[in-house]
């Protein structure tokens, strides 16, 4: 356990894997769109993270991927240059990839942090008894915080999602957390 805890905390330690430029050339980009997008950094991010959510769940079902990227495509389009409607766009196509079933670099990093929180989330749930349940939920509480640290929060609870399904689901996974105000 000791040698996981310490690869665990070399992980963090490692640079982002994120790239910081778009998934597309910014030196061709000519819809207004895309030349936002290249203007700021933390839209970069945004959409280089969505093209990988993309390909990763292509590898499982491509028609599912197309599904997810042909409304988020026009959805972005439509926004123009408008920085505001962009970043909604773009974490409106991120979550929909993320409950399609892609998972960021850092989650599967952390895919034996995460089962442990599974694991006390689950018994703090579902425990009857009086010491197990509050000890799990402790536990629970504890790697919440780790997580966090590292750059995961639970999926977005307020989502604008009419499907109750999609977003219940949405929250028992770990994304990256985004803070939008600490980017500029």
């Amino acid at each position: 356990m000791k040698a996981v805890w310490i690869l665990g905390l070399a992980l963090l330690l490692a640079p982002p894997t994120w790239a910081q430029e778009p998934s597309f050339e910014c030196a061709q980009a000519t819809e207004p769109d895309e030349l936002a997008i290249c203007d700021s950094p933390y839209l970069s991010i945004l959409e280089a993270a969505g093209a990988e959510a993309f390909a990763q769940v292509s590898l499982d079902n491509q028609a599912a991927a197309k599904a997810i990227a042909r409304p988020a495509l026009q959805a972005r389009r439509e926004c123009g240059a408008d920085e505001t409607c962009l970043e909604d766009a773009l974490m409106q196509a991120l979550y929909s990839y993320w409950a399609a079933g892609a998972r960021s670099d850092q989650a599967q990093e952390m895919d034996w942090l995460i089962a442990d929180w599974t694991q006390a989330n689950e018994t703090c749930r579902g425990s009857s008894d009086p010491v197990a349940g509050p000890k799990a939920c402790r536990v629970r509480n504890l790697i919440t915080v780790q997580l966090h640290d590292i750059g995961l929060c639970e999926g977005a609870y307020s989502l604008d999602i009419p499907d109750f399904a999609t977003a219940t689901m949405l929250r028992e996974h770990w994304v990256p957390c985004f803070y939008p105000d600490l980017q500029n």
